[in-house]
């Protein structure tokens, strides 16, 4: 297999799919053309889109692989993931935020990891002295295997690990399910559009972010701007939802019993049908159910 040498001293957002979201900075955080002991980050985006590995010698900083396998139609793609998409071996220490938004491809490192990770779960290396990581993402969609003391199979992925990741589910179109047993990061669900996400305990801000489908139940609470630019979909939390819950929402539904909206979504009392889904979400009595209220656009469609 094909694959680029790398020494690295700790910078980053290498391998990073977005440039850093370069259609927002135009290149001023990031040029595409920058190298890195004479590789350039577009080359290295390059070879991965084209199934080639990416080999790092050295300690890597922030967003290593950010929104890897996913060809993104901010930068002239077609959406959804890059099916064979190299993988990135790293024989030294990587910072935080390691392959959020992550979709496809594999993360190989030899060091140790900074929390909080992106959208990964370690599953069995076939390189040794390397853990590696693939997206929960394409884990759930194929129903692969992880380690204990996180399981999988073709129904649900349940994460006990206790490790705090940005961006879980990210993208996921699958009707399964992660289970996140304990608290979740920012982002949890950005741009999923089907299935389910359980989070156990309490989510950062962002939850639900660009959401197009499926549902999140939080039985804890979130950080602010759940739902922000929401598509579709429902979010149910056992708590605060936050502040500026449903910024820029065109659609979908959240159910909470506390937090502050924005306009122009309006608050409204849940129907019956509602509130038997929140009660048997958050497992909780009928009579506490109708504490919930549910926020959405006007006119917008009611959960089943």
């Amino acid at each position: 297999m094909p694959m680029l040498q790398i020494n690295a001293s700790g910078e980053r957002c290498l391998c990073d799919f977005t440039f850093d979201f370069f259609w927002q900075h135009k290149g001023s955080r990031l040029d595409m053309d920058q190298t890195v002991n004479g590789i350039s980050y577009r080359r290295m985006v390059q070879a991965l889109r084209q199934g080639e590995a990416v080999k790092i010698s050295g300690d890597v900083g922030s967003r290593l692989g950010s929104s890897l396998g996913v060809d993104l139609l901010r930068l002239g793609g077609k959406g959804g993931p890059v099916e064979g998409t190299g993988k990135i071996i790293v024989d030294g220490n990587v910072g935080s935020h390691m392959g959020i938004s992550m979709q496809r491809g594999a993360i190989y490192v030899s060091g140790e990891i900074e929390s909080p990770m992106g959208n990964v779960v370690q599953v069995q290396s076939d390189l040794t002295g390397y853990r590696k990581f693939l997206s929960a993402t394409e884990i759930i969609e194929k129903g692969l295997a992880v380690l204990e003391p996180n399981t999988a199979d073709n129904i649900s992925l349940i994460i006990r690990d206790g490790i705090l990741r940005d961006t879980l589910g990210a993208r996921n179109s699958s009707e399964k399910t992660i289970i996140l047993k304990g608290d979740a990061g920012m982002s949890t669900g950005i741009l999923m559009r089907s299935g389910l996400i359980e989070v156990m305990g309490d989510a950062g801000r962002n939850t639900g972010v660009l959401m197009q489908g499926g549902r999140i139940v939080v039985q804890g609470g979130c950080g602010d701007f759940t739902a922000a630019e929401m598509r579709g979909g429902e979010i149910i939390v056992g708590r605060d939802a936050g502040s500026y819950i449903c910024s820029r929402m065109r659609g979908g539904a959240v159910y909470a019993r506390d937090g502050k909206s924005l306009p122009p979504v309006r608050t409204q009392i849940p129907s019956s049908q509602e509130l038997s889904a929140i009660a048997g979400a958050l497992k909780i009595p009928m009579m506490h159910a109708m504490m919930y209220r549910k926020i959405c656009l006007p006119n917008d469609n009611k959960i089943g």
